[in-house]
């Protein structure tokens, strides 16, 4: 008898707990943490969760290098990266870039410069023992040869990418040659 009151008890909770429960505001991510959800999929995971972790552990401060100095970090980058690569833009020769050569070199800049941001979080998140957002001396060392690599690859990658969007398509017969008057 008595396991027949705890099933007439227990059945109506049993029932409940395997329903499914409606999504609601409790299943949300909180509004000040919404910003770290990078892939907008309501949840936190990952290289997000460390994110909001770190800036949590910052106090509100704002993670190195500020906007500011990440801006002067890539103005320099450029500048290193047009002296490297300017070759490769140089598609008459002439050992001096015309203005198209510019624009496309600027061009790739841009999208490198985006590749480099999100490759400065992920190196960021990876080696930031202290877990605070930022790279002690130590933790940028120990991200140095990681760092340059990720540089080089995204630097060829995407000049590699640019190349192929201006070559002709392949057996497309060369354009015949200007009749000489």
């Amino acid at each position: 008898m008595n396991r027949f009151r705890l099933l007439l008890l227990l059945g109506p909770l049993a029932a409940m707990a395997q329903a499914p429960q409606p999504a609601g505001p409790s299943q949300e991510i909180a509004k000040p943490l919404r910003k770290f959800d990078l892939d907008k999929d309501g949840k936190l995971t990952g290289d997000e969760l460390k994110l909001a972790r770190q800036a949590h552990n910052r106090g509100g401060r704002e993670a190195e290098p500020r906007p500011a100095r990440w801006k002067e970090i890539l103005e320099r980058q450029e500048k290193e990266f047009t002296q490297r690569r300017k070759k490769d833009f140089d598609l008459d020769a002439s050992g001096k870039l015309e203005d198209s050569e510019k624009a496309a070199l600027r061009g790739v800049w841009s999208k490198i410069a985006e590749h480099y941001s999100a490759a400065r979080v992920t190196i960021t998140a990876k080696y930031d023992r202290n877990d605070d957002g930022e790279l002690t001396d130590q933790e940028r060392s120990a991200s140095r040869a990681e760092n340059d690599r990720l540089r080089r690859e995204i630097e060829d990658r995407c000049v590699r990418d640019w190349r192929a969007s201006i070559a002709p398509p392949a057996g497309t017969p060369a354009p015949p040659a200007a009749a000489k008057p």
